[in-house]
């Protein structure tokens, strides 16, 4: 588990983080060094955007501390938030493979810090040597994966299945601890957005949750106590 350093505390040591989890861990450390040397650490407050869609793209982010929303749809739909991405996960793939306008929007949902890796500095690493090219193309294939987890999520019929797989999804499936003691930042109206349920349905069911013992409930925060519990009960109906 990624325990993260709290408020006011020193920031959280890169090369921890992202031999713990994510993309960079299971990647040899010369490699994680390379890019950890290359990246600007960037602090992102609460609600500020890192780049919405249509900015150019500029560059790749990881998450050292803290959680960023990803908001996205179709050109015709309202963006919505669909996941929260915590310590160790990366995002801004496209700009590295494609460029042009981002089709996405990142937001910080809690105080934030990250590595930034500008597109100029990495490209001309990428093309020089082709083992950095296919360790950093694997993040499109991550995307991929989280693309459909995520949908798979939100087409289990169960409402209350389908709000405990979202919650485990973006509380990071038990494997971050949140840097404040109340626990994660997470409103009802985001989790209603993610798992398409109203806030009043949300607050019903985390009710139900937090008697079970999975989770604790504070005012607009989480915290996960029983990953295990929780996800024998949202991938029930899976293994049934």
């Amino acid at each position: 588990m990624i325990a993260q350093t709290p408020r006011g505390g020193p920031p959280p040591d890169p090369q921890a983080v992202l031999a713990a989890r994510g993309w960079l861990a299971e990647h040899p450390a010369a490699f994680r060094s390379l890019l950890i040397r290359e990246a600007v650490p960037m602090d992102v407050r609460p609600g500020s955007v890192v780049f919405r869609i249509d900015d150019e793209s500029n560059g790749l982010y990881g998450i050292i501390a803290g959680a960023i929303g990803v908001e996205g749809g179709h050109g015709r739909q309202t963006p919505l938030l669909g996941h929260v991405m915590r310590p160790g996960e990366w995002f801004g793939i496209r700009a590295l493979l494609h460029g042009g306008p981002r089709v996405l929007t990142y937001r910080a949902i809690e105080p934030t810090r990250l590595l930034f890796i500008s597109r100029t500095r990495l490209v001309p690493l990428m093309q020089g040597d082709p083992d950095i090219a296919i360790r950093v193309g694997q993040l499109a294939e991550i995307g991929n994966r989280l693309g459909a987890w995520a949908m798979r999520d939100l087409l289990t019929p169960d409402a209350a299945r389908r709000l405990a797989a979202v919650l485990l999804r973006v509380l990071g499936m038990g494997e971050v601890a949140p840097e404040d003691p109340q626990g994660f930042w997470l409103t009802h109206a985001q989790l209603g957005e993610m798992a398409n349920l109203s806030r009043h349905h949300v607050g019903r069911k985390l009710a139900l949750f937090e008697a079970a013992g999975w989770i604790v409930c504070g005012y607009n925060r989480i915290r996960l106590l029983d990953a295990t519990g929780l996800a024998a009960f949202a991938y029930e109906t899976e293994t049934a």
